[in-house]
């Protein structure tokens, strides 16, 4: 399986990307890469994590630089011609990754508010252990509001998650249509010489 995945931070990748095992073997006709954009730790990815590893191992300087896994071969390039390229190419996809990410923080920070809510729920349950018959029937209503203000948030949660999946849809359709013109860039890069082979 293949994943095409926007990487925000150099550490990201080692959650996002997937361990291949058949990254010697049956796989070695497939087009992988890891993309580094200038001054960040940014990256386009498409491939497993043995090719983040290996373009990362490759990035010594920290600048900008495209390694690519095709036909069991491996290349280097940082022809700055190339890589703005290859950046537009993926501008599409990268843009949508900084909205999955934008709807992640909201997920995040509704995830916050559920868990201040669960703890609340928590505090008022022990309450409700050592209460009165009186207690318990106060106690029971404001659980009770805790628990309507807790459903609250897990329908924005869902509604969050539906955008999500959406996204991710749309991310998928336009990592589909940028195959075909990054990979005859690549073939452009290893003709005209400026893919430097590393395996």
């Amino acid at each position: 399986m293949r994943w095409i995945v926007l990487l925000l931070l150099a550490t990201t990748p080692v959650a996002a990307l997937h361990a291949n095992p058949e990254h010697d073997g049956g796989d070695s006709d497939r087009m992988s890469y890891v993309l580094f954009t200038d001054g960040s730790n940014s990256s386009m990815a498409s491939g497993d994590l043995d090719d983040f590893y290996a373009a990362r191992k490759h990035r010594a300087s920290g600048g900008p630089m495209l390694y690519v896994r095709q036909d069991g071969q491996s290349f280097v390039i940082r022809d700055p011609a190339i890589l703005a390229r290859a950046q537009a190419i993926m501008a599409p996809q990268m843009e949508l990754g900084r909205r999955q990410g934008a709807l992640g923080d909201q997920q995040g920070e509704l995830g916050r508010r559920q868990g201040a809510l669960g703890g609340q729920q928590g505090q008022l349950g022990a309450r409700m252990a050592d209460s009165t018959p009186r207690q318990m029937a106060e106690l029971g209503r404001e659980m009770s509001a805790l628990g309507a203000r807790q459903s609250e948030l897990g329908k924005q949660q869902a509604a969050l998650g539906a955008r999500q999946a959406e996204l991710g849809r749309e991310q998928s359709r336009l990592a589909e249509l940028a195959k075909p013109q990054f990979r005859a860039l690549v073939e452009e890069a290893i003709r005209r010489g400026v893919a430097q082979r590393v395996n």
